[in-house]
């Protein structure tokens, strides 16, 4: 409604009080412009007042709709409740994906708001909590008795990143990972890991009672070979003694396999000088690698330190030399070099053997893997060496990096701490005065 119109209609609905007006003036025998003159002021004042208090509420809404008329916000109305509408389906279908999501995972799923509300939950993680329903909105106390638990998600609200935790109960022993919510709160995965733990323990006693039972017929059978030899043709005895080997070096490398992923490997963790254990290993490998025509060069720092285990890092370095060796070309070269890099020391075995296909790069890290035999007949090993390492470096706190090219060669690279991590406990001998 236009100022003009507004004013019109006030003053027609106040024209009985001027006509009222008019008929008591000329009854008193008075004139009727004064009356005329202050009912007009009245109708203006009166005007005023409206427009700006009973008119103010429809001129913002009509601003806020951005229209000039009721019939064009009358329009307007209508598309946003259209748009409303299908907000709604929209969340509707969205909450009901979350929904199948959440009940399809193998883990539980809690999310909760700033004030630890719970918004949902999903079956595993009422099964976790031991009860059948937790309503929405609840306190996530009615889930978790453990303050842990509890000061885990209140951390991952606040945009904290909490470590996992382990928290065991009746239903078994579960990991919690709380992560923060960009929009506010908190989610929780809770995986039970009393199963997959208890498989890992079963086959890592199964693997060493296997390689323990492993030794007794294999010693009687080197025996029997032996004692054998002069009925046998000399080809027959180096077979047999070769095989006998094989898995006897098979029975070996399982059992230190199972003791290295099951963290019980014993390791003395200190300072030590790379440049030593490399002459040492490669003062090892010479006699095969003059055999075989390739050049061991060692062209490590001397005053490089690093913090793992010496044993452990001859153990690696061992393995990554012999397959170097083992798999090089006559004339070729095996390279190990350190260097410090940053806060860590870098050791890299490096050959010009016959490389790795790209496709395999990450597959020969795994226990069992080997390069295709038919490109290195009779050299294959038992597809142990590098799931070793990998494993052996992983516990001592090392990282490793494998590149190859296929025709070109292979580099290994490890890195190790040059100094000891906050709250490591260093030898005796370092820590006295």
């Amino acid at each position: 409604m236009t100022r003009g119109l507004h004013l019109a209609v006030v003053a027609l609905a106040a024209a009985p009080l001027l006509l009222v007006c008019l008929v008591v003036v000329v009854r008193m025998g008075g004139t009727a412009f004064p009356a005329v003159a202050v009912w007009a002021v009245g109708v203006a004042l009166l005007e005023l007042v409206l427009w700006r208090t009973i008119g103010r509420p429809q001129r913002e809404l009509l601003e806020g709709l951005g229209v000039t008329s009721s019939s064009e916000a009358g329009t307007k109305v209508r598309e946003l409740e259209r748009e409303a509408a299908e907000d709604r389906a929209e969340r509707e279908r969205t909450a009901v994906l979350v929904e199948d999501l959440s009940s399809g995972l193998g883990e539980g799923l809690v999310v909760v708001d700033n004030d630890l509300k719970i918004r949902l939950i999903n079956r595993v993680a009422l099964r976790f909590s031991g009860v059948e329903q937790v309503r929405t909105g609840a306190h996530l106390l009615e889930l978790f008795r453990e303050p842990e638990g509890v000061e885990a998600f209140q951390s991952a609200a606040g945009g904290g990143r909490p470590e996992p935790i382990l928290i065991s109960n009746p239903r078994g022993l579960w990991e919690v990972r709380a992560f923060p919510v960009r929009g506010g709160g908190a989610v929780g995965l809770l995986s039970e890991v009393s199963l997959i733990r208890r498989a890992a323990e079963f086959r890592r006693r199964f693997v060493q009672d296997l390689s323990h039972e492993l030794r007794s017929p294999l010693t009687v059978l080197r025996t029997t070979v032996e004692a054998m030899e002069d009925e046998l043709p000399a080809e027959w005895t180096e077979m047999l003694v070769r095989q006998v080997e094989r898995v006897d070096r098979l029975a070996s490398e399982l059992s230190e396999l199972a003791t290295i992923e099951s963290g019980q490997v014993d390791l003395e963790l200190g300072e030590v000088a790379p440049a030593e254990v490399v002459r040492e290993v490669l003062a090892d490998f010479r006699p095969e690698a003059a055999r075989l025509d390739v050049d061991l060069r060692c062209e490590v720092e001397e005053d490089l330190r690093c913090w793992c285990d010496r044993r452990g890092l001859y153990r690696v370095l061992s393995n990554l030399v012999d397959n170097a060796v083992k798999y090089n070309r006559p004339g070729g070269w095996v390279r190990v070099r350190g260097r410090s890099h940053g806060g860590s020391a870098a050791l890299e075995v490096s050959d010009s053997g016959e490389g790795i296909p790209a496709s395999e790069l990450q597959a020969v890290l795994q226990r069992f893997y080997r390069v295709d035999r038919a490109r290195t007949p009779g050299r294959g090993g038992l597809g142990l060496g590098l799931a070793i390492v990998k494993h052996l470096v992983q516990v001592m706190g090392g990282t490793l990096a494998l590149d190859s090219r296929e025709g070109v060669g292979t580099t290994v690279t490890l890195g190790f701490p040059r100094e000891a991590p906050p709250g490591a406990a260093r030898p005796a001998s370092e820590s006295q005065p």
